[in-house]
């Protein structure tokens, strides 16, 4: 029994420093989008909101306005930070300023630069939990059934010259500034380089001008933002090197 309990005592120390003893599993890639639903209302005077699919370690303003303006430019009602969860339930006042309005919208908008934003509304009137009336992105209008969010991906590159993406699900009749910048930045603020019409939306095959301010940079970030009000946004990064 003794040499037993030495053989597996020797075989432990020696497969420890390979790291056969203990499995770690990566912390998984963010996807998708934050939104938010509205869980209580105090009538003029308190709204809880329940916020989901949180990016990490991101802090949010959370903003109030009139209904209809997806809380856009609002009123700062307070601050929500992710910190490690991807769901946060947090109560907030009813701005003065909207305490009459039959309906308010509200808005989480990231404060760190990470672009990441959910809204919805609310009925000022005492309530319990209501359903989610918005999430991130919203469909442009009821009628064109589009469901989702766009993404795109990197189809070839000419170095510090020109940069060609394969877009899916883009949203049609829709405007986008395609935006290039440093890696990091998420293309946030960056340079805008075109613009999108979507037109039938979908799949499309786009090529762009890397701008001279990145030209030398081994990584850029690149961006589709709508300028029509739909929030829609997209983006991506690639070596700036020529592929393939």
């Amino acid at each position: 029994m003794k040499n037993l309990i030495s053989i597996v005592t020797v075989l432990f120390l020696v497969l420890s420093p390979l790291g056969l003893t203990t499995a770690f599993a990566a912390e998984p890639a963010y996807s998708g989008h934050p939104y938010i639903e509205i869980v209580a209302v105090d009538k003029h005077d308190l709204v809880t909101i329940r916020a989901y699919n949180l990016p990490r370690n991101d802090t949010f303003a959370v903003l109030e306005n009139y209904m209809g303006t997806k809380g856009k430019n609002g009123v700062n009602v307070g601050t929500l930070s992710s910190g490690s969860k991807s769901e946060v339930t947090q109560t907030y006042p009813i701005a003065a300023a909207f305490r009459d309005q039959k309906q308010i919208a509200i808005r989480i908008q990231s404060t760190t630069g990470s672009g990441w934003f959910a809204y919805n509304w609310f009925y000022n009137k005492n309530s319990g939990a209501q359903p989610p009336g918005g999430t991130t992105p919203p469909p442009p209008s009821p009628s064109t059934g589009y469901s989702g969010y766009p993404t795109f991906s990197i189809k070839s590159v000419v170095r510090n010259v020109s940069v060609t993406i394969i877009t899916t699900n883009l949203p049609p009749n829709d405007t986008f500034a395609v935006k290039m910048n440093y890696m990091g930045t998420r293309g946030v603020n960056g340079w805008t380089v075109a613009t999108l019409n979507s037109g039938t939306g979908g799949t499309q095959t786009l090529s762009y001008t890397i701008p001279a301010e990145l030209n030398g940079q081994r990584k850029i970030a690149i961006r589709l933002q709508s300028t029509s009000g739909s929030d829609y946004f997209a983006y991506n990064w690639f070596y700036n090197n020529t592929y393939p």
